[in-house]
């Protein structure tokens, strides 16, 4: 079996969405300046880095990210998919239904659209061109795929900077519902051969009274040794 870092380490420098306050790293204590030990303050928004949206985030009466178990945050059936799509592009239903039996079966579907790679060589397109979901695909998605708990992808935001309203309706359609128990997992590290993924683990830091919090996320490669 092999680890993989399916998340992005948090740093000052990493791209965020429109609107998202940059992290400040504060160095307060500091050995080198005579002080006992090191010690950093972290002022940042809980929807920086890698991070798991809970649907108080769009939902009024959605659960927040503590209200979910641990054991909703791992994933034994999880499926990547490779979207070949590009800059401001949608996922669509077409996209989502030549995998639509494995989807039947998935718990976590994982989109890859190769964006984590445009993420390293050029921030400021990742940022505001990244692709994102579109009304219609989050609706196929909601409507026939019951075992699904949770999805994850290579970009930004599940919304298009360039589509933006129907961004945050496709998150709106994901996680309504009374009690929906549904996770969206933003801004991963999918650039790994993934054929082989046995488990997902994405642990957020629970915060309470927040809707979302950054995470990191393991995955579990290889065949399953006895």
């Amino acid at each position: 079996m092999m680890y993989v870092e399916l998340s992005h380490r948090l740093s000052v420098d990493a791209p965020l969405p429109p609107g998202v306050p940059t992290m400040q790293l504060q160095h307060h204590y500091s050995i080198e300046r005579g002080d006992v030990s090191n010690l950093f303050v972290l002022q940042l928004s809980n929807h920086s880095g890698t991070h798991i949206d809970a649907p108080w985030h769009f939902v009024a009466s959605g659960l927040r990210i503590c209200d979910f178990r641990l054991e909703e945050f791992v994933f034994e059936r999880p499926l990547c998919i490779d979207v070949a799509i590009g800059d401001g592009g949608l996922l669509e239903r077409v996209h989502f239904e030549p995998h639509a039996e494995r989807l039947g079966q998935a718990d976590l579907l994982l989109v890859r659209t190769g964006y984590a790679r445009v993420r390293r060589e050029s921030p400021e397109r990742y940022t505001l061109q990244s692709p994102g979901m579109s009304i219609h695909g989050a609706h196929y998605l909601a409507d026939h795929f019951s075992r699904l708990r949770a999805i994850g992808l290579d970009t930004i935001s599940l919304a298009s900077m360039q589509h933006l309203e129907e961004g945050l309706e496709a998150h709106r359609i994901l996680f309504r519902g009374d009690g929906r128990r549904f996770l969206i997992i933003e801004d991963m590290n999918l650039d790994f051969d993934l054929s082989q993924l046995r488990r997902v683990i994405a642990l957020p830091l629970f915060i309470e009274g927040v809707d979302s919090s950054f995470s990191t996320v393991m995955g579990i490669t290889g065949r399953d040794v006895a």
